[in-house]
């Protein structure tokens, strides 16, 4: 069995019940058998960079990822290309898809006849289609360039069509003309679609391109949240007395570290692995060459680096998010003694901070439910772009600020909702 035909199949993956329905209401279940079976098999088993793509490509478009199948990207995550490399000079990305299909074809002419879905990947892209072999037109989606096409069997009865008259002389030369220019249009206008779609960057990438500008690894800021411990007596083991002491530098938040966790695999995904660091272990000399996040209670601490925020966490006003300082309802009203909550308010904020002359992400929340609701936010696509959806054309080109309305669900933040918005 071959490695690489395993290698985006875990315990994780999609059951029935939950697997989205592609086009025809193909399952994604279904999708992911037939891949297993694609790579497993002797057309792709010799070729580990083929299989590699395919399972790439195929898995990102099932969770829904699809747009962001760009030929860079695709050489970085599947081939190990750095970030800027040279798509012109390096081919790699085009060459494998294009061997890829040749392999389909193959693997469709040896087991094509039992085939219950059929997968394939277009000309001109790199987003893979999914459709039951009556819905593929007869396995044209399938062919390669050069590759015979498979047989398929019809019941369609002969009709007899009339026949065209075609001008002569004059007539004719302008006929052949109308029909050239139509052919020719026909050709390119699919292709500059595609092209300009292709060309035009997500709402995920622009929100943190500013922030991988720098080369240097980015700087994920987390603190330690204080707590009291009941005090132990050395000369009694075991046993503990009223007394309490405050340790300042020894637990770091649940939501916090979820939400760290979060953007760190964000950022490796975008092929920029970060740094940790501790709040009280950042030398602000160096930041000038880090972008910085800050998560959770950090930002809370880091007072000198999101001044001028429109809005921010007010600890001492049990977590409510201001708006200039000024006092809102922006706060989990039903918060029990166990910090425990049916709501809560989260603010992100991506700005350039002039004292450490670098780029600050701020992600956080009331309590820990906002925290990991505003990094589920900041990492996930979708979300992004409906929370984006009103903002100016150039909001990217600024000082981002959002205020988050957060449900909790079974103690699980829910989708968040932008409720206030700052562009400068």
């Amino acid at each position: 069995m071959d490695l690489h035909a395993e290698r985006v199949f875990g315990p994780d993956d999609a059951t029935a019940a939950d697997a989205p329905l592609l086009p025809d209401g193909i399952p994604a279940e279904e999708v992911r058998l037939l891949l297993k079976n694609i790579l497993r098999s002797r057309a792709f088993s010799m070729s580990k960079r083929c299989g590699d793509f395919l399972a790439y490509v195929v898995e990102q478009t099932l969770l829904g990822h699809q747009h962001e199948l760009k030929e860079r990207i695709i050489g970085v995550a599947v081939f190990g290309r750095p970030a800027a490399y040279d798509t012109g000079e390096d081919a790699i990305v085009r060459i494998k898809a294009s061997e890829t299909r040749r392999r389909l074809a193959a693997y469709y002419a040896e087991q094509g006849a039992d085939l219950t879905v059929m997968l394939t990947l277009p000309l001109g892209g790199y987003v893979p289609q999914f459709a039951r072999p009556e819905s593929a037109r007869g396995g044209e989606l399938a062919i390669a360039e050069g590759t015979p096409r498979p047989r398929v069997a019809t019941d369609a009865v002969p009709v007899e069509i009339p026949a065209l008259e075609v001008p002569s002389g004059p007539r004719l030369w302008r006929w052949v003309a109308v029909a050239a220019t139509a052919l020719i249009l026909a050709l390119t206008l699919p292709a500059y679609r595609w092209i300009k779609a292709a060309a035009q960057p997500t709402e995920l990438s622009r929100f943190w391109n500013p922030i991988l500008e720098q080369p240097a690894p980015v700087f994920l800021v987390i603190s330690s949240v204080p707590a009291y411990l009941a005090y132990a007596n050395q000369d009694k083991p075991g046993k503990t007395t009223s007394q309490y002491v405050l340790t300042t530098d020894q637990y770091i938040g649940r939501g916090d570290m979820l939400a760290g966790e979060r953007i760190s695999n964000e950022l490796r995904a975008l092929n920029h692995a970060p740094a940790w660091k501790a709040s009280d272990s950042i030398d602000m000399r160096e930041m000038s060459n880090h972008a910085v996040v800050l998560i959770g209670y950090a930002g809370t601490r880091w007072g000198a680096m999101i001044k001028g925020l429109r809005f921010s966490i007010d600890d001492e006003k049990g977590g409510m998010v201001t708006d200039n300082g000024k006092t809102t309802e922006w706060y989990p009203h039903h918060l029990t003694a166990d910090l425990h909550t049916d709501e809560d308010y989260a603010v992100v904020a991506r700005l350039y901070n002039s004292e450490t002359r670098s780029v600050v992400l701020l992600v956080s929340g009331g309590t820990q439910y906002g925290t990991e609701a505003a990094a589920n936010l900041v990492t996930d696509g979708r979300m992004l772009s409906e929370a984006l959806r009103d903002s100016p054309r150039d909001w990217d080109k600024g000082n981002v600020q959002l205020v988050l309305h957060v449900k909790v669900i079974g103690n699980t933040p829910a989708a968040p909702e932008v409720i206030a918005a700052d562009f400068k």
